[in-house]
């Protein structure tokens, strides 16, 4: 494995989950502020939801279509739907990323940027 495929999986396979546990973390640790204006952390909640349920549609998408590669040159039909899904539910949490406050918003948004990148390969993958 050469540096730039170590660069891409960790981008694209670990960044995403890694920076979804921070922004929970920052997230629980800034809840009890009264301080923060309760749409702030509305919607950083809904943005941590949906970046954490499109991890989880991302991460059996990729383990179906590895256990199950079909027949066809394409993903199974369970693949593609749920590759849909997470990337639905990743776009969907961009505008609250950048509702969210501080620290939380710059784990969103990488979040985000490394969830795009990895439903890009899903989508060009043959």
């Amino acid at each position: 494995m050469n540096w730039m495929e170590w660069v891409a999986d960790f981008a694209f396979l670990l960044m995403p989950p890694v920076s979804c546990v921070w922004a929970w973390w920052l997230w629980k640790r800034q809840s009890q502020v009264k301080l923060i204006p309760l749409w702030r952390r509305v919607c950083t909640a809904i943005g941590l939801t949906a970046f954490t349920l499109s991890i989880a549609l991302g991460a059996f998408a990729l383990f179906y279509w590895r256990h199950y590669p079909g027949e066809g040159p394409g993903p199974p039909e369970p693949t593609q739907l749920t590759t849909l899904l997470g990337f639905t539910l990743a776009v969907f949490g961009i505008p609250l990323a950048v509702l969210a406050k501080s620290w939380n918003r710059v784990a969103l948004i990488l979040c985000s940027l490394g969830l795009l990148g990895f439903y890009f390969g899903m989508f060009v993958a043959p």
